[in-house]
């Protein structure tokens, strides 16, 4: 949080605050019954306190504050109510800098770091609990402070954004910002200042092609690489002399501090490599002499481990059946279309927060689509085709949005957004809407198949969603399209997800055995652990979850659930099927079945099924008026049975 630059007021600034303080916003003790706040106070008051005292700050500290406090209201970045609710940690911090800093003219002119440290320790004294990071429990003290310091910090900073210790991702052009994310800042304070400008200019390069988030991981990353370099080489001033050894030297240590840190371990030394191989590229003075691959091999980095199958989580048709029946329970309600979308896209709860009301959706001669950035993988406009039930359901979220929503309220014309309080302009936080789902659950008891109550993950509806295209026979190429995969190998986890349920289900409809014919055309029993040969184990299971149709040639070999536009009665077209008036009532059956299944082609919009079927109808029918004259039908006729006859004779 501390900054090197030494940040003061403008004269531009405190004009600012002066015209805001003008008005009612400069008493001192503001009333929260007064008419003034009409516009701000809640209907129900929950709170016994309805004053807000600033009177205990000094003068030029107390316009700050209530400039701070005025500013963020009238833009509805925070409730009166929590500000009320400030009320005693305000005193105390008012107490705090009359006792420690009683010569001050502004916020800023503490430093951050050390006056932290006395806070909390003042706050000891006055008899507050810490807990085991050393920080106060009453986290309202805490926040009151860093509010201040770091509003006031960013409001007297004049500098261009690259200049500062933290930047403000929305005044970056072209920054990939992750709207559920709680703060848009990139923080280098911790990057020794040797250092700083080096990995300030990397991550310049990063905030056009990389997320907020992944920045965040280099510059964690490089945090802990420069301060480790730092110590070990304390007048380093660039990092022209890196050597193998520091790298041995710091993979060693890196190791045992980064102990349970699993994926992120590996992350961090991604980003590093990444660093080291960028500067040497783009030439830049501060970089090592020795080339990258000579400082950081490929085998210092582990291999991310593999998921065991059973790890990846989905969830079960039997939770989602209960999810959907108990949906309308879900509170607070707006999560619902949220959940909705969740469920029938398979994206990333981020990128869903993402969508924006004037761009999510796109019609085509096809249907409707759903449009939308994936930022992970930085695919842009990124589009999949939906239902009319989902259409109708965006479109009424659309509707309401972009009515309320003003470039004061809503800039960034969000699908989800927050029109008023601390998140304005900015959607709800992704874990909100898990919490929501879970909350869901114990009320509903939606319960898995051992009856626990189910606890949901965000991302399970992608896996979910990847395992139910892959089931449905959709080819994994189209898969990993639609997921905006990087790489096939990214799709083929649900490829083994599906590998894993298909054989549970298998598993469970052969729990009294699998039978066979023997060579003597006995049936015979099999036991599942006893069979050493798998081609039976996979006969069997293609026989439960497959079509596995005889054809002439082979099996039709198609999931259950895929519709076949050409799996049609191959014998009408032979010319040795031979029927007679006996078969008539079968075919005014197989006509009446074929009538519906056109029926239901049409109202579907399946131009070749019904196309097809129509072939088929009308071949029936021919074959029904010849049956229903008397006659048999038999294309070959009677020189076909004898010419059929003969060649059986001449085989013997």
């Amino acid at each position: 949080m501390s900054v090197a630059y030494q940040v003061k007021p403008t004269v531009e600034k405190k004009q600012e605050i002066r015209k805001l303080l003008s008005g009612y916003w400069g008493n001192d003790v503001w009333d929260i019954r007064d008419s003034f706040f009409d516009d701000l106070r809640p209907a129900k008051w929950s709170l016994s306190n309805k004053t807000i005292d600033f009177s205990s700050f000094s003068s030029s500290i107390k316009n700050e504050v209530k400039y701070m406090y005025a500013y963020r209201l009238q833009e509805k970045e925070i409730r009166l109510i929590t500000v009320v609710a400030y009320g005693i940690a305000l005193n105390r911090f008012a107490e705090f800098l009359n006792e420690y800093y009683p010569h001050i003219a502004s916020i800023v002119d503490i430093t951050y770091d050390k006056a932290l440290l006395q806070w909390r320790s003042f706050l000891v004294d006055k008899g507050m609990s810490i807990n085991d990071d050393g920080e106060i429990s009453n986290k309202q003290y805490e926040t009151v402070f860093n509010q201040l310091y770091s509003f006031f910090t960013n409001l007297y900073d004049t500098r261009d954004e690259y200049e500062k210790d933290i930047w403000d991702c929305r005044k970056i052009p072209g920054a990939k910002i992750t709207e559920n994310k709680s703060n848009y800042y990139l923080n280098f304070s911790d990057i020794p200042v040797e250092f700083r400008e080096l990995v300030k200019k990397f991550i310049k390069f990063r905030t056009t092609n990389n997320s907020q988030g992944q920045c965040e991981a280099d510059i964690m990353a490089l945090r802990l690489f420069t301060k480790y370099i730092h110590a070990q080489e304390p007048t380093w001033k660039n990092l022209t002399m890196l050597t193998r050894k520091h790298m041995e030297n710091y993979l060693s240590w890196y190791r045992e501090y980064t102990i349970g840190w699993k994926k992120r371990h590996i992350e961090y030394l991604i980003s590093l490599r990444i660093f080291l191989d960028y500067i040497q590229r783009a030439m830049y003075p501060e970089a090592p002499e020795l080339p990258s691959v000579c400082l950081l091999f490929k085998e210092d980095i582990p291999r991310k481990p593999q998921k065991p199958e059973n790890d990846i989580k989905y969830i079960p048709e039997r939770v989602l059946q209960q999810l959907e029946d108990n949906l309308e329970h879900l509170t607070p309600s707006e999560y619902i279309p949220i959940v909705f979308l969740l469920r029938a896209s398979g994206w990333r709860i981020s990128d869903i927060l993402n969508l924006r009301y004037d761009t999510c959706l796109d019609r085509t001669s096809q249907g409707w689509y759903l449009c939308g950035d994936i930022l992970k993988t930085q695919i842009l406009n990124h589009r999949i085709p939906i239902t009319d039930e989902v259409y109708a359901v965006v479109q009424a979220v659309v509707d309401e949005v972009k009515e309320k929503s003003t470039d004061d309220n809503n800039p960034n014309h969000l699908l989800f957004v927050r029109f008023d309080g601390k998140r304005k302009g900015r959607c709800p936080q992704g874990y909100l809407i898990q919490q929501a789902l879970n909350r869901l659950s114990k009320n509903q008891n939606i319960t898995d198949d051992q009856g626990n109550v189910f606890h949901f993950g965000n991302h399970a509806f992608r896996h979910t969603k990847g395992v139910e295209l892959i089931n449905n026979g959709m080819n994994i190429l189209h898969v990993q399209k639609w997921m905006a995969h990087a790489s096939p190998e990214m799709t083929l986890c649900y490829a083994k997800i599906l590998d894993t349920t298909m054989r549970k289900s298998w598993e469970e409809a052969t729990k009294q055995g699998l039978f066979k014919i023997d060579e003597s055309g006995k049936i015979k029993k099999i036991n599942i652990s006893d069979i050493q040969n798998k081609d039976v184990i996979e006969w069997e299971y293609i026989r439960h979850n497959l079509d596995a149709v005889r054809m002439p040639l082979g099996y039709c070999m198609k999931p259950k659930k895929q519709e076949c536009h050409t799996q049609l009665n191959p014998c009408l077209t032979c010319r040795n099927l031979c029927t007679t008036p006996d078969f008539i009532p079968q075919y005014e059956l197989e006509i009446q079945e074929t009538k519906a299944l056109i029926e239901r082609g049409k109202a579907q919009g399946r131009t070749v099924w019904v196309e097809k079927n129509m072939s088929l109808l009308k071949r029936y029918e021919e074959i029904l008026k010849v049956l229903k004259e008397g006659k048999i039908h038999h294309k070959a006729g009677k020189k076909g049975r004898e010419y059929i006859g003969e060649e059986r004779n001449n085989d013997k």
